[in-house]
């Protein structure tokens, strides 16, 4: 009852004083892994005010709704997908929902709290046998790399370029990873990795890689690591992928992107456009 309460006053009409009533009710009134909410079709999710992205969606907001309905739109019944940078879970239930009992989801994510709060919104919607959760970072070659930790205003924001207090990750090539989709199609691979994109696409023998990838390219990630963002495109464009929006326009600049994602095409994949708002 009280947790209904909460989310009817979270997505109740905005007054100049409410974020801040939200995020004091999250620190005295919410338990620590949040309340339910419903967040997209048929998922719920642990929402808590402390994340920003989850204080958007518990007011009623919507965090990429299109790169979502681009998930869900292409992948299909048994396919494998990867996607590496799992938050709290929103994307990679949406993929676990779309490949259905037979396909399989991998999350890659190095950070521990990000991984575990992954895991409980996944056993929420019964999506937890459809997903593998690999605790490391994607890279061009194996080994150890340090890490600090995550910010709890936002984990899914930690990057291996962050400075501070950290502890040691496992750095993987994704050629490695990709095996654990156990013989499924490799329909799609989403890359959120705060800056390590280049790094990540290139543990990857693209020739066999995934038909679509769903690429984020964040301006002040991109600038930390010393990466132009057309270096990153230019490792697809060279393995034959066709790059677009998410509308299947050709990306005029590549630092304004919707939802700051591009999408590669392999040339023999179909692919579902979303239409533009």
């Amino acid at each position: 009852m009280l947790d209904r309460l909460l989310l009817r006053y979270c997505r109740a009409p905005e007054h100049p004083a409410k974020l801040r009533v939200i995020r004091w009710l999250g620190q005295v009134a919410m338990p620590a892994a949040g309340i339910v909410a419903p967040v997209h079709r048929d998922l719920r999710l642990y929402l808590h005010p402390r994340d920003w992205i989850e204080c958007l969606l518990l007011r009623g907001g919507a965090y990429e709704p299109h790169t979502l309905a681009f998930l869900g739109a292409n992948l299909r019944q048994g396919d494998g997908a990867i996607l590496a940078g799992t938050n709290f879970g929103l994307h990679v239930a949406v993929a676990a929902t779309a490949v259905g009992s037979t396909g399989l989801v991998l999350g890659v994510e190095p950070q521990p709290a990000a991984l575990l709060r992954t895991r409980l919104n996944l056993e929420l919607n019964g999506l937890l046998p459809r997903v593998r959760l690999v605790q490391g970072a994607l890279g061009r070659e194996g080994g150890l790399v340090r890490m600090a930790w995550s910010a709890p205003v936002n984990p899914g924001a930690a990057s291996l370029l962050d400075e501070g207090e950290g502890f040691l990750t496992a750095l993987m090539p994704l050629d490695s990873v990709k095996h654990r989709l156990a013989g499924r199609p490799f329909r799609l691979l989403l890359l959120d990795v705060q800056g390590y994109e280049l790094e990540a696409v290139r543990g990857l023998e693209l020739g066999d890689g995934p038909d679509l990838a769903v690429v984020e390219l964040d301006p002040e990630f991109l600038s930390r690591a010393a990466t132009p963002a057309a270096a990153v495109v230019e490792a697809f464009t060279a393995a034959g992928y066709g790059v677009f929006d998410l509308h299947g326009n050709p990306p005029r600049d590549l630092l304004d992107l919707p939802e700051r994602n591009f999408v590669a095409v392999k040339s023999s994949a179909g692919v579902h456009w979303i239409q533009p708002p």
